[in-house]
């Protein structure tokens, strides 16, 4: 038997009694109570612990397994990087200008240069008046581009031949000579390779629209001048065609459309040419480039 207090009056009573002798509290209650507030269960203690550490595991495996995916995800942007990083350079590198490319641009700025001390020339010659360029004019200066040909490689190669005349044509007096010099720049450029790069750059100096350079291209690769039915035919189309060649009303205007033409389809044709006179044209640069 042991003694305890009572709760209620403090006084010591047989933790057997029902009630207290000094106070009459009962006991039953409060021992009950006393005995389930003071005793642990081990069992219960362990169930708690091992929730508690599967809990922790559970949440170490979820932050684990989500650390590998973020690892996994970083590694494959990484590598999804230097995979596109890879493929532009590849692409850079192939659309990088060759050196055949860079010396025919150094060419093409010589002859601009020529183009341009030539035009300056023949305008200081001029009194203020006539401050315009004119159709002799204009086949001044293509006798000039001409003869850089000429005495580079002793013969002017057709693709330049016909740049020169349809740039002509943009100066011509009257619409009878504007269309025999494309009716003759169409015998050169029948059978001549780069005849589209010409005319697609004649086409973006005089901003035609893409069907315009289409029929232009068309009538220079597909048309047969044989015979009078021919040539009628032709000229049907042709009379078409040289609408985009005339004069406007700005002499200043038909002058810088000129220069347009002329540049731009002589670096076309050059373009065309360049494979085969590459060496014979690369001396004049070292011969300018010389002291």
């Amino acid at each position: 038997m042991a003694m305890i207090k009572c709760s209620e009056c403090g006084k010591d009573i047989s933790d057997t009694a029902s009630a207290c002798v000094g106070c009459g509290a009962p006991l039953a209650v409060a021992a009950a109570t006393s005995d389930n507030s003071n005793k642990f269960d081990l069992g219960d203690v362990k169930s708690a612990v091992a929730n508690v550490t599967s809990k922790i595991l559970e949440t170490a495996e979820a932050a684990a397994e989500q650390g590998k995916e973020l690892l996994k995800s970083k590694q494959q942007k990484d590598a999804d990087a230097v995979e596109h990083l890879a493929k532009n350079f590849d692409a850079s590198t192939h659309q990088s200008r060759s050196a055949a490319d860079l010396t025919r641009e150094r060419f093409t700025s010589a002859l601009h240069s020529t183009i341009d001390v030539k035009f300056a020339e023949i305008m200081s010659g001029k009194a203020d008046a006539e401050k315009c360029f004119t159709f002799v004019d204009g086949q001044i200066l293509t006798s000039t581009v001409r003869n850089v040909f000429r005495n580079a490689i002793d013969v002017v190669p057709v693709q330049i031949e016909a740049a020169c005349k349809l740039s002509e044509a943009i100066l011509a007096p009257s619409v009878q000579e504007r269309e025999q010099l494309i009716k003759s720049a169409v015998g050169i450029g029948g059978g001549a390779a780069g005849i589209g790069m010409i005319i697609a750059g004649i086409g973006g100096a005089l901003h035609w629209g893409t069907s315009v350079i289409g029929s232009v291209i068309a009538l220079f690769t597909g048309t047969s001048f044989t015979g009078p039915v021919g040539w009628t035919i032709a000229g049907v189309t042709l009379a078409g065609i040289a609408a985009y060649f005339a004069v406007t009303s700005s002499e200043a205007t038909d002058t810088e459309r000129f220069l347009n033409v002329l540049k731009s389809s002589i670096d076309r044709a050059t373009e065309a040419i360049w494979p085969e006179y590459e060496t014979a044209l690369v001396k004049i640069l070292d011969s300018e480039s010389a002291p």
